[in-house]
């Protein structure tokens, strides 16, 4: 990249912004919008196959309908008879989908009569004003570069909206404990809820974000942001560096916030909310009442526990970088992390899918996005996750608007295959957030499996926090072997190999985070 692309690239956001702020209010009459878009929803998804696939021969997915014979009359004729999603399952059936590893870049398109390498950037849409790039958190790479528009924030308003509205939020100031740039979490939460209204008060980042040779140009795009929004006379706060293992820092200012009688909402990481309760219920701190909006990774009933002792409330958020939110959390959630899709911009399809050593296939989950001011053309793009997916009438707000599609349960399967095991989402987490701290103690966040090498034999490591207290190796060893046998469907053969070849070892140290600061299940460490 050039300094003249960057400086134009700054110009155009500084726009975009000034653009946002400026723009006018769509979430006074919520629920009236979200019908009207999801009455245009046909509409919409027509022109993103018409501008983005059909009118691009350069789109990957350009070939994959060609090599399957489709036409966009034909493809329009399936969405006429069989909806949205059932036009999804037929060209998934057809072979016109994206694997995650495709989309990132990391393998070849590869169908029965076509083979066609990608990169990231060929997924990119061709006419979009692109103002920002962020990166995704990288657990398993150096992340992805993913370019952002800050004006496609505007889609997400109605529905953040109601979802504060369904949590007694909407007057209640917030504050975040997300990555500052080149993350985008904490800029989009943060740019959302004050257009909305509400007062930011802090912005921690467990990244550094001043001027240094390693912030780079990070550091101009959150002083653009900051700066900029003050001329437009809305405060955003600068970000205040503090990291994953100084939690007590937020619970103590959290309690301090209670004492004083001001309850807010804090936008988090999972883990970050985990952390801050280990800290307050550690410390005997005081911050019942307060909210977390968490999201990033699973919010299981094992850490909601954690919330529900120390008196957090808590609500999810179903997100990823090249869509920003693709799911609410329901105000009547039937388990912790209940999602009302936001179906009026994305659709999404459940696919059987195959895991080694798992023979019972699993509902792996294909998203389209057609959202108007959309960066990335996504056509039944595998997510990496599986869940429940239902249509159920809540009576929350979301619900009343008619976003009454649910995703919960969230797991992901794409980071959790290891040293020839293939862990299923739910067990992993079941195993390290409940068996693991009933048999040795301490809680969700405390132990995390990563894979790494040691002369080039690769080894997994059973990290376990230094909180938890003596724990004796070949004990902790022993009873992980022995669950994983019960839980795993390779089981007793995968475990016999490790045991044999000791290929599975008990760390004490805090576990890894990514570079978006999530505390993954299972962390690989980058090999040299």
């Amino acid at each position: 990249m050039t300094v003249v692309h960057d400086v134009r690239m700054m110009g155009r956001y500084l726009r975009s912004l000034r653009e946002f702020w400026q723009a006018p209010p769509n979430w006074h009459d919520a629920e009236g919008t979200i019908q009207i878009w999801l009455a245009e929803r046909q509409g919409a998804f027509e022109r993103m196959l018409r501008l983005h696939i059909f009118g691009n021969p350069s789109s990957p997915y350009w070939r994959l309908m060609e090599m399957a014979g489709l036409t966009e009359e034909r493809v329009c004729k399936m969405i006429r008879d069989g909806g949205i999603e059932g036009c999804l399952r037929q060209l998934y059936e057809a072979g016109v989908y994206v694997t995650l590893d495709e989309f990132k870049g990391r393998r070849p398109i590869q169908r029965a009569r076509l083979e066609m390498p990608v990169t990231p950037e060929a997924f990119n849409v061709a006419t979009a004003g692109t103002q920002l790039t962020s990166h995704t958190g990288g657990s398993r790479s150096r992340g992805t570069a993913t370019p952002l528009d800050v004006l496609d924030l505007m889609y997400e308003l109605p529905p953040r909206y109601l979802f504060l509205r369904a949590y007694g939020l909407e007057d209640k100031p917030f504050a975040l404990w997300r990555p500052a740039p080149p993350g985008a979490a904490g800029l989009r939460g943060a740019l959302r809820n004050i257009k909305i209204g509400q007062q930011a008060v802090r912005w921690f980042t467990p990244t550094r974000p001043g001027f240094s040779s390693a912030s780079g140009k990070s550091a101009f795009v959150t002083a653009a942001t900051v700066l900029g929004s003050a001329v437009m006379g809305q405060h955003i706060p600068w970000p205040e560096y503090v990291p994953m293992d100084r939690a007590e820092v937020i619970a103590k200012w959290l309690a301090e916030e209670k004492a004083r009688g001001r309850l807010l909402h804090l936008d988090t990481m999972t883990s970050g909310a985990v952390f801050i309760a280990q800290a307050a219920k550690r410390l005997g701190l005081d911050i019942r009442g307060h909210t977390v909006r968490v999201g990033g990774e699973p919010l299981t009933e094992a850490k909601a526990a954690l919330f529900d002792e120390v008196g957090l409330r808590y609500a999810s958020q179903y997100a990823i970088a090249e869509t920003g939110a693709i799911g609410y959390s329901c105000g009547y959630a039937a388990v912790p992390d209940d999602v009302h899709i936001h179906t009026y911009r994305v659709a999404i399809i459940q696919e059987p899918k195959t895991l080694p050593g798992w023979p019972e296939p699993i509902g792996a989950l294909f998203l389209t996005f057609f959202s108007p001011r959309m960066t990335k053309v996504m056509l039944n793009v595998e997510l990496g996750d599986y869940a429940t997916m239902e249509v159920r009438e809540c009576g929350c707000p979301l619900g009343a608007a008619g976003l009454n599609v649910h995703l919960h349960t969230i797991r992901s399967y794409e980071k959790l295959t290891s040293v020839g095991m293939h862990f299923m989402g739910a067990d992993l987490l079941d195993l390290l957030e409940s068996a693991l701290p009933q048999r040795f103690g301490g809680g969700p966040g405390d132990y995390q499996f990563v894979e790494t090498e040691e002369g080039g034999r690769t080894i997994l490591k059973l990290v376990a926090s230094p909180g938890v207290g003596p724990l004796e190796e070949k004990e902790v060893i022993a009873f992980v072997l022995r669950e994983l046998e019960r839980r795993t469907k390779s089981g007793r053969m995968m475990t016999d190999i490790w045991r044999d070849s000791r290929l599975l070892r008990l760390e004490r140290a805090q576990p890894r985070t990514t570079r978006a600061a999530k505390v993954q299940p299972l962390h690989v460490e980058r090999r040299s």
